[in-house]
């Protein structure tokens, strides 16, 4: 009996701790994790968010566009906090120097709360290129709203940490590969 406990038990823990993977993969199409690891310094463009929200999210244009503002700062700001690379963060792709980074947002999913830190999620096309063009990145990540805490209770937090988590696992790639 004790045994069947024991396994159950550690059953139960291994579930949680793969629940709590730094990176949701979707679909991973090129990592150089050397070239990754070995480069010093990127540059990255603006968040870019090519989802709409339906209709049935009843969200007015106006409103959608002040949320989107507002998480490209977050992006910003959560990749400048979690990477410990240097970044330097530009208006556009014309003005980027060296490795660039780029992060374009093509579905999301509002959630609902759920009474435990709520849900939804954030979809993203990530590509990280040398400073000659090469792709040492590209993949597809999901950032969930899982951790938006009170947040949860409304669709804007949920999606704020959404876009979030993906800025974190954008700078553990950067970091680690």
């Amino acid at each position: 009996m004790r045994t069947r406990l024991a396994c159950t038990l550690c059953l139960l823990a291994l579930l949680a701790f793969s629940g709590c993977s730094s990176q949701n993969i979707i679909e991973m199409k090129e990592q150089n994790t050397t070239a990754l690891q070995n480069t010093g310094a990127y540059t990255v463009v603006p968040l870019k968010v090519d989802f709409k929200p339906p209709v049935a999210w009843e969200i007015d244009p106006d409103e959608w566009k002040a949320w989107v503002d507002l998480w490209k700062v977050d992006f910003r700001e959560e990749l400048r906090t979690e990477c410990y690379k240097t970044l330097e963060f530009v208006d556009s792709k014309e003005e980027a120097d060296g490795a660039v980074v780029e992060c374009t947002v093509y579905e999301m999913d509002k959630g609902g709360f759920s009474g435990f830190g709520g849900n939804g999620f954030a979809r993203a096309h990530i590509t990280v290129t040398d400073q000659d063009g090469k792709l040492l990145y590209d993949a597809k990540l999901e950032g969930t709203g899982a951790n938006s805490g009170f947040e949860s209770a409304v669709a804007e937090g949920r999606l704020k940490f959404a876009i979030l988590n993906l800025a974190r696992q954008i700078a553990d790639v950067l970091e680690n590969g």
